[in-house]
């Protein structure tokens, strides 16, 4: 799927946008059909800050850094939230930050993973100095605000199971009725209204879903773990990570129904947040003898074959059989 970032001042946005007077932000918009958490970077002086997360419903917009702005580079990022089903959408660049979990605000942008933090590439804006900013991240259809927040709400009711033949931002009649029947099995009145309350009672209902799937990676142990995924897809075999695993938590590292019967892992634990701590410790690294490509930073590779040819490293990952199950969990301990 193609994805395009646009640019664009807030006293050209704004009045579209939101009703409200514009304020002395730089604001990140959202006219997809996914909800979107957003990040920004920028230097403050000699330093590097990257700060997150902003949460985005489709069609709204949010502040990702208030004040005014001074002009020139700034870098922002967006991925899609992990109630929807399918792999993550990710409106990135080549410049990389750090990012973490939660609510953050890292200072500097080196060495990420020693730090405990995720790395991911951000797309540089050059600004103009004044008041107010905004990044608009769009789709190829280039929906309008309120176009954005039908096709987001056709996107999460397809997440919670109800078949819509497309997303298309339109309300016609069988995208209302699919929102009558969510309303009705929710026990709310079935009023067919798409609105930020339908949106938000998607967002929990499609979270409910997505628990009851998926292959499930939990940390047992009491360091940081890294690991990354190998699948076979009818288009061929997929390897991508890193998935980010704090002691003690749990993370969905393939979201929806299982569908095939072999999924292969690899991970590494961390020692107090710094390099995988491989020495001595013939439990610090989770392999086997299937062999997938893999990079330092987010990355999703097709194939895996010539991993060193085309610029990639090379790991054995273990083979996990879910017997055919729906939902799978794999515990390092």
């Amino acid at each position: 799927m193609n994805f395009r970032i646009s640019i664009a001042t807030a006293l050209t946005m704004l009045g579209t946008v939101i009703a409200t007077p514009a304020l002395a932000d730089y604001q990140l918009c959202n006219r997809t059909s996914y909800v979107l958490d957003g990040a920004i970077a920028f230097q403050e002086g000699e330093d590097w800050k990257s700060r997150g997360w902003v949460r985005l419903a489709p069609g709204e917009c949010g502040v990702a850094l208030a004040g005014a702005i001074a002009g020139g580079d700034y870098y922002v990022f967006a991925r899609s939230i992990e109630v929807h089903q399918g792999r993550t959408q990710y409106f990135s660049g080549n410049e990389r930050f750090c990012t973490a979990d939660g609510s953050f605000e890292i200072e500097g942008r080196d060495q990420c993973a020693v730090r405990g933090y995720d790395a991911n590439e951000f797309l540089p804006v050059r600004t103009e100095p004044g008041d107010d900013w905004v990044t608009t991240f769009s789709e190829a259809s280039d929906h309008t605000a309120e176009q954005a927040q039908i096709a987001g709400a056709q996107r999460l009711l397809q997440d919670n199971g109800f078949k819509l033949a497309r997303i298309d931002g339109i309300a016609a009649r069988n995208t209302i009725r699919a929102v009558e029947a969510y309303q009705r099995s929710i026990g709310v009145a079935a009023s067919g209204q798409i609105d930020a309350l339908l949106i938000e009672r998607l967002i929990e209902s499609a979270g409910e879903e997505q628990a009851k799937s998926g292959l499930d990676l939990c940390n047992k142990t009491a360091h940081l773990i890294w690991s990354a995924i190998g699948y076979r897809t009818i288009e061929g075999d997929m390897s991508s990570g890193w998935v980010r695993i704090e002691p003690g938590q749990c993370r969905k590292a393939i979201k929806g129904k299982l569908t095939e019967r072999e999924y292969f892992v690899y991970a590494e634990m961390a020692d107090d947040r710094e390099a995988p701590a491989r020495s001595g410790d013939d439990r610090s690294v989770w392999s086997g003898e299937m062999r997938f490509c893999t990079k330092p930073t987010r990355f999703e590779i097709r194939g895996r074959e010539r991993c060193t040819a085309r610029g990639f490293d090379e790991r054995g990952f273990m083979r996990i059989d879910t017997g055919g199950d729906p939902k799978w969990q794999l515990v390092f301990e």
